[in-house]
């Protein structure tokens, strides 16, 4: 069973303004409504990743959505990056072992094409040079996880690497990361 887990805790400091509130794709849906809508197709639930600051807004749009949860970060992994939604992940879920479909709410253009060809497979997608880690599909124990965090390795990388995540490289995509408002340019 694979689940969703939508990567919306970010501080968005380069962007100067909440990334997964913004509208990068349409002017309806903020980042974190289409991000979830492309990836639910593919996953049995959808875990919405938080922070302090977003996460009442956030928690607003999901309330009565089906196959949709919002989880907060929780101590002792915040603003730790992609690790804290994955350690929230373990701790809302009590799961032993994770198969998730990681997206982060920072990308333009997500295409549900993409999402299909790492549904299946455990990978990160790479568009031309760019390698976009929090586009991924990974499994992973939660012992492995929790022994990297005992080492303070915290390390997106690091988990693709636990999950022997491989790279599908994707030559004709629009999806971009966007960390500053002038990449939207």
């Amino acid at each position: 069973m694979t689940d969703g887990l939508i990567l919306a805790g970010g501080r968005s400091t380069r962007y100067q303004s909440d990334k997964a509130l913004a509208h990068f794709n349409t002017r309806v849906l903020t980042n974190v409504e289409f991000t979830t809508k492309q990836v639910l197709p593919f996953v049995e639930h959808c875990y919405v990743s938080t922070n302090e600051t977003n996460n009442r807004p956030i928690r607003q749009f999901f309330f009565n959505v089906n196959r949709v949860s919002t989880i907060q970060d929780q101590a002792p992994l915040i603003d730790k990056g992609p690790v804290s939604a994955l350690w929230s992940y373990f701790q809302e879920t009590g799961n032993q072992d994770a198969d998730l479909l990681v997206v982060a709410t920072d990308y333009k253009n997500i295409d549900q094409n993409v999402l299909k060809l790492i549904s299946n497979k455990i990978a990160y997608i790479q568009c031309g040079e760019e390698s976009y880690y929090t586009f991924c599909h990974i499994q992973i124990n939660s012992n492995d996880f929790r022994r990297q965090m005992r080492n303070r390795n915290y390390r997106w990388q690091n988990i693709l690497r636990i999950s022997n995540c491989e790279t599908v490289y994707i030559a004709n995509s629009n999806i971009k990361n966007i960390n500053y408002q002038e990449d939207l340019q």
